[in-house]
């Protein structure tokens, strides 16, 4: 079984001279063989092996045991040792994701975070291969599903996926080397502990080398995917046309390959693999035009002969501002507002205050505290001058049908005790210049 596992290192070119390698070590058969074999060759390639364990703190004393005997088996190897306890179950529940999920993320989030340019070895077998060909199977996967368990995915190399799992029990047995035994992989309340313990079996009797013939038709499955995504790739470039991509010309493609570009595109602008559904909507739009809502606000939309996508245009936070007035004046964003303080005793008989200066007066003599102007924030709501009501100035704003971008640049005038004047709308009840009034503030705008 060694001289499979070198085969297939130096086949997909998984180890390198020099590399850190973290070994992924749960204890069971699979990992403790791959810790086994990995120390068996370091040396050769010179490489430095690090075995890492995360005790899921699922099974109670049992968890803890296999962390023991992992623990102890890289004290006999010689072999650096790390070991990371985390409580899945309440992790789960706390994301809101399935036990195996949240397993998964954690311990590859592990591996990573014991050295970053690390090659992460995990303990993948040909009968996980089969396994997961079957299992995307039934979910009706696509060719690249069907391709089961790469044997290099970025960093992360499986030195075992060419070997059965019998092949490596036989092979610890022979070799003498111990390892625990998970009785959970015997329970059915997982979907792949179904299909290994009562599908594969069933297989097996029709083709006792069932998980080589898997093998086979994986590796010529996955010849196919990657000349179909090479052309893919080929098409999207040739439809390339400004900011999209000819409809036409994705249109005159080969379905396999056109779906694939599709999905490739559509993967691209939205940060998610899209369904075949969605794949199937656009590659109608290339005909009939049209748009369609991606995952993120992403839209996908064929107008003008072109495939384009388009993001959500991003929510712009409002600029707010706050400035009090200094000696009757305040600087704003976009130019000043002035405080104009006129004493009726003294103008009476010589001025008569004409609608349009009301519109823009307040009795100073109402104000409390301090005088200073900002823009609109949310919540805001005034009660208007002769109004018998209290309204919202969202919809003071909307009634008059003031454009959205227009309304954080509406000036409004404030006291200690809240709004007391709002640009185009006039001032609030309480501070209406009355036959009492002393004193009135004349505010002026001063764009630039």
């Amino acid at each position: 079984m060694t001289a499979k596992v070198l085969s297939a290192i130096e086949r997909f070119g998984m180890l390198s001279q020099g590399d850190t390698v973290v070994a992924g070590v749960s204890g069971g058969a699979d990992s403790s063989a791959l810790l086994y074999i990995l120390n068996k060759i370091k040396d050769s390639y010179g490489i430095r092996l690090i075995a890492a364990h995360v005790n899921h703190c699922l099974r109670g004393e049992m968890a803890d045991s296999d962390e023991k005997f992992v623990r102890d088996m890289c004290f006999e190897l010689g072999v650096e040792c790390r070991v990371l306890r985390a409580d899945i179950r309440a992790m789960a529940e706390k994301e809101g994701v399935g036990l195996e999920e949240c397993g998964r993320n954690v311990r590859y989030e592990f591996f990573s975070s014991i050295c970053s340019s690390a090659k992460i070895a995990t303990a993948h077998t040909l009968s996980d291969k089969a396994e997961t060909v079957l299992f995307n199977l039934t979910r009706g996967s696509t060719l690249h599903g069907l391709r089961g368990i790469p044997p290099v995915r970025g960093n992360i190399i499986r030195p075992l996926i060419d070997c059965t799992r019998s092949e490596i029990e036989a092979f610890c047995r022979d070799e003498g080397i111990g390892y625990v035994t998970d009785l959970s992989n015997f329970q059915c309340d997982y979907s792949r502990n179904r299909i290994r313990l009562n599908v594969i079996p069933e297989l097996k009797k029709i083709n006792p080398a069932f998980e080589s013939a898997v093998l086979r038709c994986a590796d010529s499955l996955s010849a196919d995917d990657e000349y179909l995504l090479l052309a893919a790739k080929e098409l999207i470039e040739k439809a390339k046309s400004g900011d999209g991509y000819a409809a036409e010309i994705l249109a005159q493609a080969h379905e396999a390959v056109r779906k694939r570009a599709l999905a490739g595109l559509m993967k691209k602008a939205a940060g998610a693999v899209p369904t075949g559904r969605q794949v199937e909507i656009v590659d109608g739009l290339l005909k009939t035009g049209g748009g369609v809502q991606l995952e993120g606000g992403v839209t996908a939309a064929v107008k003008g002969g072109l495939l384009f996508f388009k993001d959500k245009p991003q929510k712009r936070e409002p600029v707010c501002w706050n400035e009090k007035f200094v000696d009757n004046c305040a600087v704003l964003p976009f130019g000043k507002a002035y405080l104009k303080i006129i004493n009726t005793s003294d103008s009476k008989n010589t001025q008569k205050f004409n609608k349009k200066l009301l519109e823009c007066s307040f009795d100073y003599g109402k104000i409390c505290g301090s005088v200073y102007c900002r823009n609109k924030i949310d919540g805001d709501a005034v009660r208007l001058g002769k109004r018998n009501c209290t309204k919202s100035l969202k919809k003071l704003f909307n009634e008059a049908k003031i454009p959205p971008e227009q309304r954080g640049k509406l000036v409004v005038v404030c006291d200690d005790r809240g709004i007391v004047w709002v640009e185009n709308f006039g001032c609030a009840q309480r501070c209406l210049v009355g036959d009492d009034t002393t004193e009135i503030a004349e505010i002026q705008i001063a764009r630039e």
